[in-house]
């Protein structure tokens, strides 16, 4: 029988899981919307409930070996499995995950940050395949960060590396869930790009809209997104010049608006990066889409088993 995982992505608004095979195919995805300040248990239950969906839908045809769980939370390659840092999910801070998901699974558990998931499934099937060294930057419900670094995902010692979302860029700036000011996840993630409208008067509802307004002519949304590509901007080329990547990929649901930033986003990347960096890091929307970080923590998943299966306890 083949062989499979199961692959969780735990967002702020959705819980998603897919059956992965060790090929990268999706052999059935489930979701369910993620409850405001959702508990350990309701947590657990639901990913219950997603894994049975998953569980009967590939019975016949596949076996699960294991599972990964990628989550707005540091993960160094050995954490302990208790999460920690979720200042868009503060409701689960201290829930031992990996205690609880081998007490309902029985099988060995990978634990990834959501950021970090993205960027090794952009590596693995995605937009940088084959490529060495990438960053991976996620424009959703908060901003998050992923490095690959001789094809290797970085997670740093305590599994903080690639905090993106975190990195200041106005010193006295919007205060930000993590307890700092400014952060560049305050103004370039979709609830910092509709305070940014709203400031402007304007009265969105979704970044989407904002985009469509843009798109359509209209003069105060563009000078919204130039406004978060201008942010942005000074975010990336400080990290261009730190890790001198070859490729910057750019996902999450501000993506979308791709062409109303992309343009000033690269010319302030040019005005405050060195020049060779700066002309070698191509920057490329993400190829794999929301699927992203299911794919890379599925890839996490099977690099454990891997790992296990050269052991004596396996």
């Amino acid at each position: 029988m083949n062989e499979a995982v199961l692959a969780v992505d735990l967002g702020g608004t959705n819980i998603r899981m897919a059956a992965v095979s060790n090929s990268g195919e999706m052999l059935h995805l489930a979701r369910r919307p993620t409850p405001a300040e959702v508990s350990p248990t309701e947590l657990l239950d639901l990913t219950a409930a997603l894994a049975a969906d998953c569980f009967q839908a590939i019975s016949r045809d596949h076996s699960v070996k294991g599972i990964g769980f990628a989550s707005p939370a540091p993960a160094s390659k050995d954490c302990d499995g208790v999460l920690t840092k979720l200042p868009n999910l503060p409701s689960l801070n201290g829930m031992n995950l990996a205690a609880g998901l081998r007490d309902l699974f029985f099988l060995p558990v990978t634990l990834e940050n959501d950021a970090t998931a993205a960027a090794i499934g952009e590596n693995w099937l995605g937009a940088s395949k084959n490529v060495a060294n990438s960053i991976m930057i996620t424009l959703g419900t908060g901003v998050g960060g992923g490095l690959i670094i001789d094809g290797e995902p970085y997670r740093g010692v305590d599994g903080t590396a690639g905090e993106i979302g975190h990195i200041c860029v106005v010193p006295d700036g919007h205060p930000c869930g993590c307890g700092s000011r400014g952060c560049i996840e305050q103004y370039a993630s979709a609830t910092g790009l509709l305070r940014l409208s709203r400031e402007a008067g304007l009265s969105f509802r979704s970044s989407l809209r904002i985009y469509a307004a843009a798109e359509s002519g209209d003069d105060t949304a563009q000078n919204v997104f130039k406004a978060m590509a201008r942010y942005l901007g000074i975010t990336l080329a400080g990290l261009i010049n730190v890790f001198n990547p070859e490729m910057v990929v750019i996902g999450g649901g501000v993506a979308a608006g791709w062409t109303a930033f992309i343009e000033p986003l690269r010319s302030e990347i040019a005005a405050r990066a060195f020049d060779a960096p700066a002309e070698r890091a191509v920057l490329v929307r993400s190829a794999l889409g929301d699927n992203a970080g299911l794919l890379g923590v599925a890839r996490s998943a099977f690099r454990t088993l891997e790992d296990l299966s050269k052991t004596d306890f396996y």
